[in-house]
């Protein structure tokens, strides 16, 4: 009996291990104290507007997700558990700096480290819709600390 108990939660680890392998974790460090790490503004009062305009932001060519980033990803994480009619988009943005292959490319690295996330923690992945913008699409124009900050992130619409 204690031997399929112990098979059973020898098992279990390895499944909870394997599901979340694919989720890198670092600790934040953006540039500009005035960016947060995920902001999350709605635009009305309905259960999706909760998830526009949702932005996790990166450190300088990383994917890893943050801590802050986590603590909203959980946020919607939960929302989607609650709503199983809901989709959403994860878009992946660069700052200008690198090739526009490589940007797009990682651009794409930062979408499917949110998406891993949240199929990590119960959402089915036919729900979630991954692209990369790599630097097309500046949430920041300039060339400085500060813009490029702004620039390394995904927008949850």
């Amino acid at each position: 009996m204690n031997k399929s108990i112990n098979s059973f939660l020898a098992l279990l680890t390895i499944f909870i291990f394997s599901a979340c392998s694919s989720v890198q974790i670092t600790e934040e460090a953006v540039a500009d104290q005035s960016v947060a790490g995920v902001s999350i503004a709605s635009k009305s009062t309905s259960t999706q507007a909760v998830l526009a305009n949702a932005i996790v932001y990166f450190e300088y060519d990383q994917y890893n997700l943050t801590a802050k980033s986590i603590q909203a990803l959980k946020g919607v994480s939960d929302l989607m558990k609650r709503n199983a009619k809901i989709t959403i988009s994860i878009e992946g943005h660069a700052d200008e700096r690198g090739t526009r292959e490589y940007n797009l490319a990682l651009g794409q690295r930062r979408a499917e480290s949110v998406s891993n996330y949240l199929i990590a923690n119960g959402i089915n992945r036919n729900r979630l819709i991954t692209k990369s913008y790599g630097e097309e699409r500046p949430l920041s124009l300039g060339s400085n600390n500060s813009a490029w900050a702004k620039n390394r992130r995904v927008e949850i619409k």
